[in-house]
Protein backbone atom coordinates (compact mmCIF):
# COMPACT_ATOMS: atom_id res chain seq x y z
CA UNK A 1 0.00 0.00 0.00
CA UNK A 2 2.76 2.36 1.13
CA UNK A 3 5.44 1.77 -1.92
CA UNK A 4 2.12 1.68 -4.11
CA UNK A 5 0.78 4.93 -3.12
CA UNK A 6 3.86 6.87 -3.00
CA UNK A 7 4.13 6.67 -6.59
CA UNK A 8 1.02 9.19 -7.25
CA UNK A 9 3.42 12.35 -5.57
CA UNK A 10 1.34 12.14 -2.00
CA UNK A 11 3.45 12.74 1.18
CA UNK A 12 2.59 9.61 3.73
CA UNK A 13 2.96 9.11 6.55
CA UNK A 14 3.79 5.50 7.07
CA UNK A 15 2.88 4.31 10.84
CA UNK A 16 3.74 0.76 11.69
CA UNK A 17 4.53 -1.45 15.01
CA UNK A 18 7.70 -2.67 13.64
CA UNK A 19 8.49 -2.30 9.62
CA UNK A 20 9.49 -5.93 8.69
CA UNK A 21 8.27 -5.38 5.08
CA UNK A 22 10.46 -3.65 3.17
CA UNK A 23 10.01 0.09 2.61
CA UNK A 24 11.43 1.85 -0.78
CA UNK A 25 13.38 4.92 0.16
CA UNK A 26 11.45 8.03 -1.36
CA UNK A 27 10.99 11.62 -0.01
CA UNK A 28 7.43 11.52 -0.09
CA UNK A 29 7.19 8.33 2.71
CA UNK A 30 8.00 9.61 6.24
CA UNK A 31 8.68 6.56 8.78
CA UNK A 32 6.60 6.72 12.05
CA UNK A 33 7.17 3.29 14.07
CA UNK A 34 4.63 3.35 17.29
CA UNK A 35 2.23 1.09 18.56
CA UNK A 36 -1.21 2.25 17.33
CA UNK A 37 -2.74 -0.11 20.70
CA UNK A 38 -0.83 2.78 23.15
CA UNK A 39 -0.92 5.95 24.11
CA UNK A 40 2.05 6.79 22.94
CA UNK A 41 1.27 8.35 19.83
CA UNK A 42 3.62 10.70 18.14
CA UNK A 43 2.35 13.78 17.39
CA UNK A 44 4.34 14.35 13.97
CA UNK A 45 1.53 14.54 11.78
CA UNK A 46 0.33 17.60 9.95
CA UNK A 47 -3.35 17.87 8.50
CA UNK A 48 -4.32 15.02 6.67
CA UNK A 49 -6.27 14.78 4.00
CA UNK A 50 -7.31 10.92 3.81
CA UNK A 51 -6.38 8.24 6.49
CA UNK A 52 -6.07 4.45 5.41
CA UNK A 53 -6.53 1.98 8.54
CA UNK A 54 -4.83 -1.26 7.66
CA UNK A 55 -3.76 -2.65 10.76
CA UNK A 56 -5.14 -5.31 12.58
CA UNK A 57 -4.64 -8.83 13.82
CA UNK A 58 -5.60 -11.75 11.43
CA UNK A 59 -4.51 -14.64 13.16
CA UNK A 60 -2.44 -14.81 16.26
CA UNK A 61 -0.65 -17.27 18.19
CA UNK A 62 0.06 -15.04 21.26
CA UNK A 63 -3.69 -13.84 22.03
CA UNK A 64 -5.93 -17.40 22.47
CA UNK A 65 -8.64 -15.36 23.73
CA UNK A 66 -11.42 -14.71 21.20
CA UNK A 67 -12.51 -11.48 23.21
CA UNK A 68 -9.39 -9.91 23.39
CA UNK A 69 -8.45 -10.81 19.62
CA UNK A 70 -11.52 -8.67 18.57
CA UNK A 71 -11.33 -6.05 21.20
CA UNK A 72 -7.64 -6.25 20.01
CA UNK A 73 -8.82 -5.04 16.61
CA UNK A 74 -11.74 -2.69 17.56
CA UNK A 75 -9.03 -0.53 19.42
CA UNK A 76 -6.83 -0.49 17.04
CA UNK A 77 -9.50 1.27 14.49
CA UNK A 78 -11.13 3.28 17.72
CA UNK A 79 -7.68 4.53 17.83
CA UNK A 80 -6.96 5.55 14.59
CA UNK A 81 -10.45 6.84 14.09
CA UNK A 82 -9.65 9.59 16.85
CA UNK A 83 -5.71 10.38 15.28
CA UNK A 84 -8.12 10.74 11.72
CA UNK A 85 -10.16 13.68 13.94
CA UNK A 86 -7.47 14.83 15.64
CA UNK A 87 -5.79 15.82 12.64
CA UNK A 88 -9.00 16.85 10.71
CA UNK A 89 -8.72 14.03 8.14
CA UNK A 90 -11.36 14.72 5.00
CA UNK A 91 -11.31 11.29 4.78
CA UNK A 92 -11.11 7.47 6.41
CA UNK A 93 -10.50 4.43 4.57
CA UNK A 94 -11.03 1.46 6.12
CA UNK A 95 -9.52 -1.35 5.30
CA UNK A 96 -12.06 -4.90 5.99
CA UNK A 97 -12.58 -7.82 4.49
CA UNK A 98 -14.77 -10.23 2.31
CA UNK A 99 -14.78 -12.73 4.65
CA UNK A 100 -17.68 -11.31 6.64
CA UNK A 101 -19.33 -12.76 3.52
CA UNK A 102 -18.44 -16.43 4.27
CA UNK A 103 -20.29 -17.96 6.55
CA UNK A 104 -23.12 -18.17 4.46
CA UNK A 105 -24.12 -20.50 1.41
CA UNK A 106 -23.40 -18.95 -2.02
CA UNK A 107 -22.17 -18.84 -4.99
CA UNK A 108 -21.01 -15.41 -4.81
CA UNK A 109 -20.94 -12.58 -2.82
CA UNK A 110 -21.64 -8.34 -3.63
CA UNK A 111 -21.88 -5.86 -1.21
CA UNK A 112 -25.49 -6.12 -0.69
CA UNK A 113 -25.08 -10.08 0.71
CA UNK A 114 -25.80 -10.88 4.13
CA UNK A 115 -22.76 -10.85 6.51
CA UNK A 116 -21.75 -12.68 9.19
CA UNK A 117 -18.55 -12.96 11.57
CA UNK A 118 -18.66 -16.48 13.19
CA UNK A 119 -14.55 -16.63 13.36
CA UNK A 120 -12.98 -13.64 15.43
CA UNK A 121 -11.04 -12.32 12.64
CA UNK A 122 -14.36 -11.78 10.69
CA UNK A 123 -16.14 -10.50 13.63
CA UNK A 124 -13.95 -7.95 14.48
CA UNK A 125 -13.93 -6.55 10.90
CA UNK A 126 -18.00 -6.32 10.96
CA UNK A 127 -18.15 -4.36 14.54
CA UNK A 128 -14.96 -1.99 12.66
CA UNK A 129 -16.95 -1.50 10.17
CA UNK A 130 -20.31 -0.10 12.09
CA UNK A 131 -17.81 1.79 14.47
CA UNK A 132 -16.16 3.58 11.83
CA UNK A 133 -19.72 4.27 9.83
CA UNK A 134 -21.08 5.99 13.30
CA UNK A 135 -17.85 8.05 13.77
CA UNK A 136 -17.62 9.40 10.49
CA UNK A 137 -20.84 10.31 10.41
CA UNK A 138 -21.09 11.74 14.16
CA UNK A 139 -17.84 14.10 13.49
CA UNK A 140 -18.43 14.31 9.48
CA UNK A 141 -15.70 12.79 7.74
CA UNK A 142 -16.22 11.13 4.29
CA UNK A 143 -15.37 7.88 4.40
CA UNK A 144 -15.04 4.41 2.63
CA UNK A 145 -15.14 0.49 4.02
CA UNK A 146 -13.09 -1.25 1.30
CA UNK A 147 -13.65 -5.03 1.41
CA UNK A 148 -10.59 -6.82 -0.11
CA UNK A 149 -10.50 -10.63 -0.88
CA UNK A 150 -7.91 -12.94 -1.83
CA UNK A 151 -4.70 -11.17 -2.71
CA UNK A 152 -1.21 -12.34 -4.35
CA UNK A 153 2.05 -10.25 -5.10
CA UNK A 154 4.56 -13.08 -5.09
CA UNK A 155 6.99 -12.11 -2.42
CA UNK A 156 4.85 -12.38 0.55
CA UNK A 157 6.99 -13.21 3.80
CA UNK A 158 5.74 -15.46 6.71
CA UNK A 159 7.70 -13.14 9.32
CA UNK A 160 6.00 -9.50 7.68
CA UNK A 161 2.09 -9.75 9.59
CA UNK A 162 0.71 -13.22 9.54
CA UNK A 163 1.69 -16.29 10.81
CA UNK A 164 0.73 -18.76 7.56
CA UNK A 165 1.88 -16.85 4.23
CA UNK A 166 -2.07 -17.09 1.74
CA UNK A 167 -2.62 -20.59 -0.16
CA UNK A 168 -1.33 -18.70 -3.50
CA UNK A 169 2.19 -18.40 -1.99
CA UNK A 170 2.43 -21.71 -0.57
CA UNK A 171 1.88 -22.77 -4.23
CA UNK A 172 4.52 -20.48 -5.52
CA UNK A 173 6.94 -21.87 -2.91
CA UNK A 174 5.61 -25.23 -3.72
CA UNK A 175 6.36 -24.93 -7.46
CA UNK A 176 9.97 -23.38 -7.10
CA UNK A 177 10.69 -26.25 -5.25
CA UNK A 178 9.24 -28.74 -7.80
CA UNK A 179 6.81 -30.68 -5.24
CA UNK A 180 2.97 -31.05 -5.09
CA UNK A 181 0.94 -27.91 -5.45
CA UNK A 182 -1.79 -28.80 -2.37
CA UNK A 183 -5.56 -27.10 -2.20
CA UNK A 184 -8.69 -28.31 0.36
CA UNK A 185 -10.64 -28.48 -2.71
CA UNK A 186 -10.03 -28.21 -6.32
CA UNK A 187 -13.56 -26.68 -7.20
CA UNK A 188 -12.80 -23.73 -4.43
CA UNK A 189 -13.80 -20.63 -6.47
CA UNK A 190 -11.62 -17.55 -5.06
CA UNK A 191 -11.50 -13.63 -6.56
CA UNK A 192 -7.36 -13.49 -7.03
CA UNK A 193 -6.17 -9.85 -6.90
CA UNK A 194 -3.13 -8.67 -7.40
CA UNK A 195 -1.57 -6.90 -4.52
CA UNK A 196 -0.25 -4.03 -6.70
CA UNK A 197 -3.60 -3.18 -8.03
CA UNK A 198 -4.95 -2.24 -4.91
CA UNK A 199 -2.91 1.07 -4.35
CA UNK A 200 -3.75 1.81 -8.14
CA UNK A 201 -7.65 1.59 -7.41
CA UNK A 202 -7.89 3.84 -4.14
CA UNK A 203 -5.62 6.29 -6.20
CA UNK A 204 -8.46 6.33 -8.54
CA UNK A 205 -11.35 6.51 -6.26
CA UNK A 206 -9.35 9.41 -4.72
CA UNK A 207 -8.33 11.14 -8.29
CA UNK A 208 -12.33 10.47 -9.69
CA UNK A 209 -13.97 11.38 -5.44
CA UNK A 210 -16.23 8.31 -5.79
CA UNK A 211 -17.98 8.34 -2.73
CA UNK A 212 -18.34 4.27 -2.02
CA UNK A 213 -20.03 4.08 1.30
CA UNK A 214 -18.73 0.23 1.06
CA UNK A 215 -16.93 -1.45 -1.79
CA UNK A 216 -15.90 -4.86 -2.55
CA UNK A 217 -11.96 -3.79 -3.88
CA UNK A 218 -11.56 -7.20 -5.62
CA UNK A 219 -10.47 -8.00 -9.09
CA UNK A 220 -13.13 -9.63 -11.53
CA UNK A 221 -11.06 -12.61 -12.33
CA UNK A 222 -12.87 -15.30 -10.82
CA UNK A 223 -10.73 -18.66 -10.92
CA UNK A 224 -11.05 -22.11 -9.35
CA UNK A 225 -7.84 -23.57 -7.38
CA UNK A 226 -7.15 -26.37 -9.54
CA UNK A 227 -7.53 -24.23 -12.99
CA UNK A 228 -4.95 -21.13 -10.78
CA UNK A 229 -2.45 -24.18 -9.99
CA UNK A 230 -2.47 -25.29 -13.42
CA UNK A 231 -1.38 -21.42 -14.62
CA UNK A 232 1.39 -21.71 -11.80
CA UNK A 233 2.45 -25.15 -12.81
CA UNK A 234 1.51 -26.86 -16.04
CA UNK A 235 3.41 -29.77 -15.09
CA UNK A 236 2.29 -30.16 -11.69
CA UNK A 237 0.17 -33.10 -9.99
CA UNK A 238 -2.08 -32.46 -7.96
CA UNK A 239 -3.58 -33.51 -4.40
CA UNK A 240 -6.40 -32.81 -2.20
CA UNK A 241 -5.60 -32.06 1.46
CA UNK A 242 -8.47 -32.13 4.71
CA UNK A 243 -11.64 -30.11 4.40
CA UNK A 244 -12.65 -31.58 0.86
CA UNK A 245 -15.30 -29.96 -0.73
CA UNK A 246 -15.05 -25.99 0.49
CA UNK A 247 -16.44 -24.01 -2.21
CA UNK A 248 -18.00 -20.56 -2.52
CA UNK A 249 -15.23 -18.42 -1.72
CA UNK A 250 -15.17 -15.66 -4.77
CA UNK A 251 -17.01 -12.11 -4.07
CA UNK A 252 -17.94 -9.99 -6.87
CA UNK A 253 -18.51 -5.85 -6.90
CA UNK A 254 -22.03 -4.61 -8.04
CA UNK A 255 -20.34 -0.87 -7.95
CA UNK A 256 -17.23 -2.00 -10.19
CA UNK A 257 -18.92 -0.37 -13.30
CA UNK A 258 -18.76 2.93 -11.25
CA UNK A 259 -14.95 2.10 -10.33
CA UNK A 260 -13.01 4.65 -12.89
CA UNK A 261 -9.84 2.21 -12.16
CA UNK A 262 -10.52 -1.06 -14.82
CA UNK A 263 -6.48 -2.17 -15.86
CA UNK A 264 -6.79 -5.04 -13.09
CA UNK A 265 -3.91 -7.58 -13.47
CA UNK A 266 -5.43 -11.04 -14.66
CA UNK A 267 -4.16 -14.08 -12.81
CA UNK A 268 -1.79 -15.60 -15.67
CA UNK A 269 -0.68 -12.15 -16.59
CA UNK A 270 0.36 -11.70 -12.68
CA UNK A 271 2.09 -14.91 -12.52
CA UNK A 272 3.65 -13.94 -15.34
CA UNK A 273 5.15 -10.89 -13.63
CA UNK A 274 6.20 -12.80 -10.54
CA UNK A 275 8.07 -15.01 -12.99
CA UNK A 276 10.29 -12.18 -14.48
CA UNK A 277 11.02 -10.47 -11.01
CA UNK A 278 12.19 -13.85 -10.26
CA UNK A 279 14.23 -13.97 -13.37
CA UNK A 280 15.87 -10.53 -12.67
CA UNK A 281 16.76 -11.18 -9.20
Amino acid sequence: MINGLSKYNYTIYASDINFSYKIQKSKNIIKLKFDLLKNNIPNKFNNIDIFIHNAALTKSLKITDTNKFVDCNIRLTENALKIAKKNHCKCFFLISSTSVYRNFKSEKYNERSPILGNDPYSKSKIICERICKEFCNKNKIKYSILRIGNIYNGIEKKKWSRNNVSIFQQWLNSSKRNIVLKTNSFETLRDWTYAKDIPKAINSIINNNNNFKILNLVSPFLIKDNDLMKKINPNQKFIELDHKGIKNNATISIYKNKLAFNNWTSPQRGINLIKKLDEKN
